[in-house]
């Protein structure tokens, strides 16, 4: 199933323009660029083209290789320099629209540091006045960043689309959950997160415990060691980032900078590696936007296998499974709080300016959880007039009036404090609600309830 669909209308919309574009596709490893770009690439004139890791001379015979191979083209003489295949290039697009699609590009910068320079030129020159479609896809942001994106970079100003491929949210994975049930879903984004190859190796004929086991706890499971992998392929330091993951996912939410300690070492340069990456990000409580951020995981997959697998190794490695997976049935409950958290919020982000369960949710300028000495609420927006109060409840047990009234105990403090006249109160609940509760200003959720309201959110976006 490709869940990039987004991406990929995106990518159709650039290739109906009847004119030159270079686009760069970016983000780290796993994230499915190479199948967003293959599918967009299919019934359509053009080439993929790989960049192994190699001399520039064998770069350029497999990419040849691959012209004639797709193209069915024959291509003369002797390609020796990277000038030389952009005149190949050109002489495939100067008459008709095609796409040339170079994957892991910045490889080419490895093999010869004049490439990309060389590219600028002749697109400044030569290919922006033809009608060819040419994707750049690069999976090391920082160097991504220093060829075409920072100001000082060689292809800056030439692109006309680029897009950062990220994580899934959950609003758009949960269509490859379908077969699950809504608390299932729930489980499964929270331990293999929005990485489209790590949910690809899901198989619907185990059970959601039997597919954790064999892909995760399991010293030889497919994901076993893949967040150690991912990081030893694209950074210098992984021991480093390892430790600062480690320090992170020892507390429930997240961790401030001053208590994110490794060694003598500065973290920040880190901490921004790790949030390009999209693996961590900045949380900021509403009320203290600058000095109250703390780093938090991004990444569900990386939360999961930093609390569970990192943690517990020694027992994987004498292959005590059957302990490991206690562990992580006994608290995963309240592992899964913060996911539901996380949810909450992402779904009143895309319900803003529209209805969510007949109730019409403002817009709001401000929006984030809020944490303070004595109160504390898992979202938190400030529209013109009204403030919106979110709790996510991921509990056995269904939401009674007493937690429902000590809510809206903290929306009428809150209220009082950012001077807003009304207030609206939506709880999330996994366990559903004791009762039905009839007020104009409270908004109910629970999971069944979540699912109906998010397949709405496929109409609004087509």
């Amino acid at each position: 199933m490709l869940l990039r669909d987004i991406e990929l209308r995106i990518l159709n919309e650039i290739y109906e323009r009847n004119k030159a574009d270079l686009a760069i596709i970016y983000g780290r490893r796993r994230l499915g660029k190479t199948t967003l770009v293959l599918r967009f690439l299919a019934g359509k004139k053009g080439a993929y083209l790989y960049t192994p890791r190699a001399e520039i001379e064998e770069i350029l015979s497999n990419y040849v290789d691959s012209l004639r191979q797709q193209l069915g083209v024959k291509i003369y003489g002797k390609i020796s320099t990277f000038r030389d295949f952009l005149d190949v290039i050109y002489d495939l697009s100067k008459r008709e629209k095609i796409v040339i699609i170079i994957d892991e590009f910045q490889r080419l910068h490895e093999a010869d540091k004049s490439a990309i320079s060389v590219l600028q030129d002749y697109w400044d020159r030569i290919l922006k006045n033809t009608r060819i479609k040419m994707i750049l896809v690069g999976s090391l942001i920082g160097m991504v960043e220093k060829l075409a994106i920072d100001g000082d970079a060689p292809l800056y100003g030439r692109q006309t689309a680029r897009l950062k491929i990220s994580p899934l949210p959950y609003y758009r994975v949960r269509k490859f959950w379908s077969k699950l049930n809504p608390e299932e879903r729930i489980i499964a984004y929270g331990i293999f997160g929005g990485t489209p190859a790590y949910i690809d190796a899901y198989d619907f004929k185990k059970t959601l415990w039997e597919n954790v086991l064999s892909l995760i706890v399991s010293k030889n499971g497919k994901l076993s060691n893949e967040p150690e992998e991912l990081l030893a392929s694209e950074l210098r330091v992984p021991s480093t980032y390892m430790s600062i993951l480690e320090r992170i996912s020892l507390s429930e939410r997240g961790l401030p900078l001053g208590k994110i300690r490794v060694r003598n070492v500065n973290v920040i340069p880190y901490l921004n590696k790790l949030e390009k990456m999209d693996i961590i990000e900045r949380m900021y409580p509403l009320n203290e936007p600058k000095r109250g951020a703390i780093y938090a995981f991004k990444d569900e997959f990386f939360r999961f296998w930093f609390r569970y697998i990192q943690r517990n190794y020694w027992l994987i490695e004498m292959e005590r499974y059957d302990v490991v997976m206690e562990i992580i049935k006994q608290d995963i409950n309240k592992y899964l709080s913060f996911t539901l958290e996380k949810i909450l919020r992402e779904t009143l982000t895309l319900f803003m300016g529209r209805k969510l369960v007949d109730t019409y949710i403002p817009i709001m300028r401000k929006f984030g959880p809020y944490w303070e000495k004595d109160l504390e609420v898992d979202a938190l927006g400030i529209g013109e007039n009204t403030i919106i109060v979110g709790e996510a409840k991921w509990k056995e047990k269904p939401v009674g009036i007493k937690e429902i009234s000590n809510i809206f105990e903290k929306a009428e403090k809150l209220s009082a404090k950012f001077k807003k006249r009304k207030y609206i109160v939506i709880i999330l609940s996994k366990s559903g609600f004791k009762k039905e509760y009839q007020e104009k200003n409270l908004i109910l959720i629970d999971l069944p309830t979540l699912e109906k309201e998010l397949d709405k959110i496929s109409i609004y976006n087509n």
